[in-house]
């Protein structure tokens, strides 16, 4: 008998794309089981991106909604839904859906129960074939650790309940993995028992099965650019899959998406740019941007990771904020497109000669210009550094060369000392400048950058005290 398999991830709210690409999963799903053939429809996280409006003003309710009308038999969340949209959304999300969200390493941090709102796995009886599915997502664990859920290390949670699900005499164990294809790979050698692994994550194009001894991974790509389509023949005498076909489809840009899932989509952008045009702070003048060197708008954020974090230091990348705001009302909409990502800050220590190494390559070109991707970022260039709480001292050579120093307090930095600095989580985990990574993280905070921007556009004054210059040239 033949057996379909169709899957989605890393979509990331791109849902033009995503409609395209369902409505030709839709099309050879119906034409499977107008054939009598089983089918089994799975999305593997990262649906949801909060950079997206749909997202955003829903909280995840327009991907939950569109998953719904899609027919999924099962969700794993990834860690954008995971980590970036409100644990308190989760229940409103899993209802919504009407499919099973399948997480069996997440726990509560306290009792160390599971997640209420999750199973660990489900087993699917469809045309006679006992299917045990199983969800796992990467383990974030200091950024789950904040929102009070512990994150057990996936093969350890697989390998614990893989005795479970053997002893329910199942015909196929697929495992449905947000952790990418390395950690796919690494699985399949490890627990043989797995039939098929539909990854994501790492937003590989795997336009046929890799084989890892008897176990197929498939991964579809991301942004809506494909879907994935397995389809393997099953030997009911045998009990194993004797072949199989498929790999990653990829998006026909000339199929018209479905009108039920336009209308839907249409329906959710109104409700969400309703819910954006909150209010969430008043300028009395404008606060610009600048991809390198001041930024107003870049003090008024560092400033406030400043307040939150007790840190003497903050920096950020300058490609965070995608624009400055202009003088009269901010609304949650206006936070969005400037500050499209789900950043939060960081707490690292490092010494005065890698904060000085980071605040000149934050001026050379070759460095701000960089294109950025990965780790939360959502804009296009990286950017330069922008601080509070140091005055940058530039001196620029006859030559056009430049050195740079700077002083905390009025006083330089000492190259040897240790200066706890907050950044953006960005930061710590990208190789864009890399004395970040050799620092030691002390702690990640919460709120999520958007929102303390927010917060701290709200405090009176706020503008006058932005208009101040970090960075001060003098001419050699």
């Amino acid at each position: 008998m033949k057996i379909h398999f169709f899957h989605t991830n890393d979509v990331h709210s791109h849902f033009e794309e995503y409609l395209q690409v369902a409505t030709q999963l839709r099309r050879r799903r119906e034409t499977a089981l107008a054939a009598g053939e089983t089918v089994f429809t799975l999305e593997i996280g990262d649906h949801a991106d909060r950079k997206r409006m749909e997202t955003e003003g829903t909280f995840g309710r327009t991907n939950a909604a569109l998953l719904k009308q899609m027919e999924y038999d099962a969700w794993t969340f990834g860690n954008n839904e995971g980590l970036t949209l409100p644990k308190g959304s989760w229940p409103d999300l899993v209802n919504m859906a009407e499919v099973p969200v399948l997480v069996a390493n997440l726990f509560d941090m306290e009792t160390r129960e599971p997640i209420a709102e999750f199973e660990p796995y489900v087993i699917i009886e469809r045309g006679g074939v006992r299917v045990a599915v199983l969800g796992l997502t990467v383990a974030f664990s200091d950024f789950y650790k904040m929102f009070g859920v512990h994150a057990e290390h996936p093969r350890e949670t697989f390998a614990r309940l893989l005795p479970e699900i053997k002893r329910q005499e199942v015909d196929l164990i697929v495992l449905m993995s947000h952790l990418g294809l390395n950690s796919d790979r690494q699985i399949a050698e490890e627990l043989p028992e797995i039939d098929i692994i539909f990854g994501g994550h790492t937003h590989h194009v795997l336009r046929e099965p890799e084989r890892v001894g008897n176990t197929l991974i498939c991964q579809a790509g991301c942004y809506g650019s494909h879907y994935g389509h397995l389809a393997v023949e099953w030997d009911e005498a045998a009990g194993k899959i004797v072949s199989y076909e498929g790999g990653a489809v990829p998006r026909d840009d000339s199929t018209p998406p479905d009108a039920d899932l336009l209308h839907l989509l249409a329906h959710w952008q109104e409700h969400a740019a309703e819910q954006l045009t909150q209010v969430v702070a008043e300028l009395d003048r404008p606060l610009e941007h600048a991809l390198a060197g001041d930024s107003p708008l870049a003090n008024v954020l560092t400033d406030g990771m400043r307040r939150l974090t007790g840190a003497p230091i903050a920096m950020i990348n300058a490609g965070l904020i995608s624009h400055g705001l202009i003088a009269g009302p901010v609304t949650r909409a206006d936070l969005l497109t400037c500050f499209p990502g789900p950043s939060i800050p960081v707490v690292i220590e490092l010494t005065g000669a890698q904060i000085l190494s980071v605040l000149h390559k934050g001026l050379d070109p070759a460095y701000v210009e960089r294109v950025g991707k990965g780790y939360g970022f959502r804009g296009h260039y990286v950017g330069g550094i922008q601080v509070s709480g140091l005055t940058v001292l530039v001196n620029v050579n006859e030559d056009d060369t430049y050195e740079v120093g700077a002083k905390l307090a009025g006083q330089p930095l000492d190259p040897e000392a240790i200066y706890e600095v907050c950044a953006v989580d960005y930061l710590y985990f990208s190789p864009v400048y890399e004395e970040f990574k050799q620092g030691h993280s002390t702690r990640f905070e919460l709120p999520f950058l958007r929102e303390l921007l927010g917060q701290e556009l709200q405090r009176a004054g706020e503008s006058d005290e932005a208009l101040r210059y970090q960075y001060r040239e003098t001419m050699r």
